[in-house]
């Protein structure tokens, strides 16, 4: 495992010098590899095919399917925040959300979207132009081969997924190649050579000479039902022409379904077990598993995962917990996708058999309420309550704890019968116990200063929470609207009076923290994996290629979307109970069962940028992007100090309106409402374009290759 960490981190030093431009394309790698000493051996080509990892890492931006690219404060969701499934707190209080929603999408001359995956293609064809040089054995020579032919189809899909209609490359390009100079062709034909590559692959990687945590069989079928799902579904609600499939024998979207159904069943009976996560370090919060995934420092052991981004001390490290601490955090998520979240029974939350719950806070024990609420209208405490856990590893919980004298110093809250330790008390603690007291005989907690090494704490979501130096964050939700930050008579406090782990919304995402991890103000310090394929999103595939089918049923429904249930601790899925008023607040032009399937893939790959490719195959991009974004609700606006940031006005939006509620209508709908933050989008007269479900072409390409036309919406 460690060969390949420093081998790639030897490359990284060997390439770092050249960027994603044309000039790259015509370069090769700078220091003593060279194309005629590259391919002397299986060890030297197998060294150059590491370099072919890169496309996976944030670093190098392209727009890929996944948990890739990887920006800061926006952690892996950026394609997240593109569909309105997340928000990003920097765009201003009083504007429209989001580059689609705001119509801030433009034709630009140069875009590394664009060059990117090309340069990799490049690098795959140069291999595979040499694929006879090396001294190596028959078998050897194949996995070379089938390595470079991944990501030669790896580049090719984030291409067509992007743009559509594209030029394929499938040999190395010189300056006198006609592709330089050609039209783009048809996503069908394109379609067609990355499916037979795929199979090609999986047919013939050398499994058994593959180094852990390195291209094999198993990820070239993920990635195989991923593309097969993506184009499938696309030809469908895109209604797409399948003639030329027909003339020229190419793969139809009927066929890439089957397909995506046929390799996610071999490879769910290869993995069949989920992660279920680890409780030494104290996490014992409900389906803990999901959330350690991507907070965990070593996933090579892990059930399921099948490829990852191996961070390691000294060689590679991230920021990415890091950023969920400080001021600069600006990742949220809307009520409209809280709303999403079902209950911890596995209802949706207007659903006429949904059950409510109330908390006794001394006992720390729930029982059914005797007077219903409703989970979108009411204080956030019972927003949170008896909901899919995935919703509270990523969304920080509500709490309320004591500053001490300290920084770092705190005492518990047991105030208001206990209400602000409901949440905190299901994780474990962050701070440590000082075996001091305050004045009142409460004993004082103290948060480590992570920044200093790891493993400081041992577990990975802890509460109550603080910024990288340790200093307590005494309230969530920590909002720009508040002003109060007292409770007195149970109130839920808006405002911390912290800078750090701040937003619009009150539900600040923290999907990405782990306690135990090292935390820099400035270095890239954490190593935590992440996931880059794993046998979940495979599950979700297979479901949702199922009902395409037709073929989707209970059967089906246990052994994919239940068992991501049962791991989640949310209740199973019974297809038979969903019936047309299972959900009200569904998209009615959706079946009610694929609605349930879609929310299952929203929520599990909550924050992993997915959502925006999704939202375009489903040809779904006004439902998601057009919404307004508004945060949680407060039942008395006034006593809890909650301030207007955008128009002067009270900070609550007008009920059954898209604006900011006056003072006369905050008091007329009873001084409650939910956090007004952003303009509804197509009442600004902005909202989601039909030429954006492909990306222009950059206009500096077409004027060096004239036959490069642009999209026709784009014209």
């Amino acid at each position: 495992m460690k060969k390949i960490v420093y081998l790639l981190t030897a490359w990284a030093l060997t390439l770092g010098a050249t960027s994603c431009n044309d000039e790259f394309l015509e370069r090769y790698p700078q220091g003593s590899a060279t194309e005629a000493t590259a391919f002397v051996s299986y060890d030297t080509s197998m060294a150059y095919l590491l370099y072919l990892y890169y496309c996976f890492d944030g670093n190098y931006y392209t727009n890929y399917t996944g948990p890739n690219p990887v920006n800061g404060a926006m952690g892996t969701s950026t394609r997240d925040v593109y569909s309105g499934i997340l928000t990003n707190y920097g765009y201003g209080a009083g504007t429209v959300t989001g580059a689609y929603a705001s119509q801030n999408i433009s034709i630009p001359t140069s875009d590394g979207t664009y060059t990117a995956p090309y340069n990799y293609i490049r690098y795959a064809n140069l291999m595979l132009k040499h694929i006879n040089d090396p001294s190596c054995t028959d078998a050897q020579r194949l996995h070379l081969e089938a390595i470079a032919r991944f990501f030669r189809a790896y580049n090719h899909y984030a291409l067509m997924m992007t743009y559509g209609d594209i030029i394929y490359v499938d040999h190395e390009l010189t300056d006198a190649s006609e592709e330089l100079y050609a039209k783009r062709d048809s996503r069908l034909y394109v379609a067609d050579q990355i499916y037979n590559e795929l199979i090609w692959c999986i047919n013939n990687l050398q499994d058994n000479l593959a180094e852990p945590n390195t291209i094999n069989s198993h990820v070239a079928m993920a990635f195989l039902t991923r593309f097969a799902l993506f184009e499938g579904t696309w030809r469908k609600y895109h209604n797409v022409d399948e003639s030329e499939c027909s003339a020229n024998n190419y793969v139809t979207g009927q066929k890439l379904l089957e397909e995506c159904v046929k390799y996610s069943k071999i490879l769910m009976g290869l993995y069949p077990t989920l992660y279920t996560g680890d409780a030494s370090g104290g996490d014992n919060y409900p389906g803990k598993g999901w959330g350690q995934l991507w907070t965990t420092e070593d996933l090579a052991n892990v059930p399921g995962v099948l490829l990852y981004m191996k961070y390691t001390e000294d060689y590679k490290m991230h920021r990415l917990s890091h950023f969920e601490h400080i001021a600069s955090a600006s990742l949220e998520m809307p009520q409209s996708t809280v709303d999403l979240y079902l209950t911890k029974d596995g209802l949706p939350i207007h659903n006429a058999n949904v059950k409510y719950y109330d908390y006794d806070g001394i006992n720390d024990t729930y029982k059914e309420a005797a007077t219903a609420y409703d989970y979108a209208n009411c204080d956030i405490y019972k927003t949170f309550r008896n909901r899919d856990p995935r919703m509270w590893q990523t969304i920080m919980p509500p709490y309320h704890v004591n500053k001490a004298s300290g920084a770092n110093d705190y005492t518990y809250d047991l105030s208001a019968d206990g209400k602000y330790m409901e949440y905190i008390r299901k994780f474990p603690s962050r701070g440590d116990d000082t075996d001091t007291e305050d004045g009142n005989g409460n004993e004082i907690y103290r948060i480590p200063q992570v920044h200093t090494a790891y493993y400081l704490l041992s577990s990975h979501k802890a509460l109550p929470s603080g910024n990288w130096g340790g200093n307590i964050q005494p309230n969530v939700p920590n909002t720009s609207l508040g002003t109060k930050q007292s409770v007195a008579e149970g109130y839920t406090a808006f405002v911390s009076g912290t800078g750090f782990q701040k937003g619009k919304s009150g539900y600040f995402v923290w999907k990405q923290h782990a306690a135990w991890d090292r935390q820099d103000q400035n270095v890239a310090k954490e190593i935590s994996d992440k996931p880059l394929f794993k046998i979940e999103e495979v599950l979700l595939n297979y479901a949702e290629a199922q009902w395409e089918l037709g073929a989707f049923n209970q059967t089906v429904a246990d052994e994919s979307i239940n068992l991501l249930r049962d791991r989640a601790e949310v209740g199973r899925m019974t297809v038979a109970n969903i019936t047309a008023d299972f959900d009200p607040d569904r998209d009615q032009t959706v079946d009610p069962v694929l609605w349930e399937i879609r929310r299952e893939r929203l929520i599990e790959l909550m924050g992993e940028s997915f959502s925006f490719e999704d939202i375009r195959r489903w040809k779904k991009g006004e439902w998601y992007v057009n919404k307004q974004h508004y945060g949680a609700y407060v039942e008395n606006a006034t006593e809890q100090g909650i301030v207007s940031i955008s128009l002067g006005a009270t900070g609550i939006l007008k009920k059954g309106g898209t604006t900011e509620a006056t003072t006369d209508e905050l008091a007329a709908q009873g001084g409650s409402g939910h956090l007004y933050y952003y303009q509804d989008p197509k009442t600004a007269g902005k909202g989601w374009l039909e030429k954006y479900y492909l990306y222009p072409i950059p206009s500096g390409e077409i004027l060096l290759n004239k036959n490069l036309e642009q999209q026709e919406l784009w014209k």
